[in-house]
């Protein structure tokens, strides 16, 4: 189908969005067509989802079956709208059923036919970001922080001056040895100099050029993150900022750099609600160009967060709807098994020198690097192991009259490391940092309650998360740093050398991801709570006003319809004359009290209260 990649349908794709028009003609060559008559399932709820599918023409009704067997409508389908895309990573099972109210054109696109497609093309998997090793196995991530939802917006590095700056030094340096070689004439110095002039400048110039392509900065549409690599120094950090925490965005051209305005770089300042999260970005091409899209990011950011808080408004009222109505104590609350049995350990443990701990409640306790313990103890253990030596010489060699001033020192020094050996282990021990759904804690603890020091942070007061590896024995053993910045804080909070510091900035950063989806979804209930409650007393009203209108009539319940996706929602009455027209609320009474102050507006003839007349500025209301 040609004709469908030149009417841009495809395009609306999500994943087919950056495609060129070359590989759409692809992908709609592989489309097959299919029509259905009226009354006829398109898919089934329970079966298995076999493809991408888009409507052409026609009209269906996607409807949904509770566990009474009763359908539940979801919404109107009209043409252009697309369903089951993760269908072409991913097996799983329709949640609803798509039945045809007229008679319906659709395109399909089958997994076996995209995978095919994928084969005899691999720059179309490319293009699409997919994962060269098992196109079924879906996105492939761009980053290794990259989420499961989260879309790269922005790629891009420092400008190519950056690298420019530098490399004139070994490009200045190379033709000066040639034409010091040429001075000197034929030769065996000559000769070294040219082979020198090849090796060092060379040398030189590549590793300017990899420090310049190890720096990137990814804008997603969730997230800003910075990456910087320093190879020398062994250095690696990471930071990220949540679109969520950026509170305003500058842009700056350095005043007294003529490079700057020449080839169009300059700063771009991300600034948070707390001073430390501030991410300053230096010598990114076209700045206010980077700042627009950033901003851009943010309002759709903000737009998808409004969409996807309204499907679940959406999905918690048609779960209101099939009779579903779980309180929020219990959907968010553990059960109180599980909040009584003290947590333990279930997987991710090491032994006795572990350094990450999976517990039985879902958090995850770190310890420090596995050298920072034996760094600590390494005295201890070698006094101890010097005592036992001296006690295994002691009673070998040694004779009988020496004995009695080699035994009390070997006990003396082999007490002395076990206490130190004892304190300095349970110190590395018990300085733990603990990551739960809620809270991070950072606990200090030493020996004989000396101190207890248990600070605890709340994940959404996290503006920045950091991860730095710095040094030789850092890079090789895989430990560093994690910094987080707070929302209202002066200082960051530290987790210190601990093993693979960006897998623990990545579960910071997914446990925010966390907690977000959990606060929508609970806002969602709150509001289908609200609803559920109005919508029961106006039901109820409405079914006394159906009695007394039409007291023959059989008592019906108050019937809902959802309009189709992207429209708001409308309640209607069954019974109600004007079916646009939302029911009411009950009236509220005024019943006359004999005796009672009756105000010169009240009459008291059928006992009602009239609405108070309007204020307005022209007139006096007295």
């Amino acid at each position: 189908m040609p004709d469908l990649a030149e009417e841009s349908l495809l395009q609306n794709i999500p994943i087919f969005a950056r495609l060129s028009g070359q590989h759409l003609r692809l992908i709609g060559e592989a489309l097959t067509v299919h029509s259905y008559r009226a009354g006829e399932d398109i898919f089934v709820q329970g079966r298995s989802a076999d493809g991408l599918l888009i409507v052409l023409s026609g009209a269906a009704i996607l409807f949904q079956a509770n566990a009474d067997g009763a359908q539940v409508p979801l919404a109107t389908v009209k043409p252009e709208q697309v369903f089951n895309q993760d269908a072409l990573f991913s097996d799983y099972a329709q949640s609803a059923t798509l039945r045809a109210s007229q008679n319906v054109t659709v395109a399909k696109l089958g997994k076996d036919a995209f995978d095919a497609l994928l084969k005899r093309h691999s720059e179309l998997g490319a293009a699409i970001g997919l994962n060269k090793k098992d196109t079924g196995a879906g996105i492939n991530p761009r980053f290794a922080e990259q989420r499961d939802d989260e879309e790269v917006l922005i790629e891009t590095r420092r400008h190519c001056w950056a690298f420019l700056r530098t490399a004139w030094i070994p490009l200045l340096i190379m033709p000066a040895m040639w034409a010091a070689a040429f001075i000197l004439g034929a030769g065996a110095l000559s000769l070294l100099l040219v082979v020198l002039s090849l090796i060092f400048p060379g040398a030189a110039l590549i590793y300017f050029f990899a420090e310049w392509r190890n720096d990137s900065v990814i804008v997603t549409d969730q997230r800003i993150i910075r990456v910087e690599r320093t190879i020398l120094a062994m250095h690696r950090q990471i930071t990220q900022v949540g679109l969520e925490s950026v509170q305003e965005i500058n842009f700056e051209i350095p005043p007294y750099d003529p490079f700057a305005r020449l080839f169009r770089y300059g700063s771009v300042i991300i600034k948070t609600a707390g001073s430390q999260g501030n991410l300053e970005l230096d010598l990114i091409p076209r700045p206010e160009q980077f700042q627009k899209l950033i901003i851009e990011d943010r309002q759709y950011f903000e737009s998808r967060k409004a969409q996807r808080h309204h499907a679940m408004v959406r999905d918690e009222l048609q779960r209101w709807m099939a009779g579903e109505n779980p309180e929020l104590e219990k959907e968010f609350k553990p059960s109180s098994a599980d909040a009584s049995a003290p947590p333990r350990p279930v997987a991710g443990t090491n032994g006795y020198f572990s350094t990450r701990i999976e517990m039985s409640n879902g958090d995850i306790v770190y310890r420090k690097h596995i050298s920072v313990w034996a760094q600590h103890t390494f005295i201890p253990i070698v006094i101890a192991l010097l005592a036992l030596t001296g006690l295994l010489l002691t009673f070998t060699v040694l004779s009988p009259d020496l004995r009695i001033v080699t035994f009390p020192l070997s006990m003396l020094a082999f007490l002395i490391g076990a206490v130190m050996y004892y304190w300095l282990d349970w110190d590395w021990r018990n300085d733990i940092y603990i990551i739960s759904d809620d809270t991070i804690t950072l606990v200090h603890k030493r020996p004989f309650f000396l101190q207890n020091l248990r600070d605890q942070v709340l994940v959404e007061r996290i503006d920045n998360v950091e991860s730095v590896t710095t040094g030789f024995f850092a890079a090789i053993m895989k430990y560093g740093d994690v910094r987080m910045s707070l929302i209202g804080a002066d200082e960051h909070k530290l987790f210190h050398k601990v093993s693979n510091p960006q897998l623990i900035q990545q579960e910071i950063s997914r446990r925010q991801h966390m907690k977000e989806e959990r606060r929508a979804r609970y806002d969602a209930m709150q509001q289908r709570q609200i609803l559920g409650e109005y919508l029961g007393a106006a039901g109820a009203q409405t079914l006394q006003q159906n009695a007394a209108h039409s007291p023959t009539s059989p008592p019906n319940a108050v019937a809902l319809s959802l309009e189709p996706e992207g429209e708001a929602p409308l309640l209607r009455a069954a019974n109600s004359f004007d079916r646009n027209r939302p029911p009411r609320l009950p009236k509220k009474r005024l019943h006359y009290v004999p005796g009672a102050i009756e105000p010169d507006n009240l009459q008291i003839g059928d006992s009602e209260s009239r609405r108070p007349p309007r204020f307005r500025p022209d007139r006096e209301n007295l």
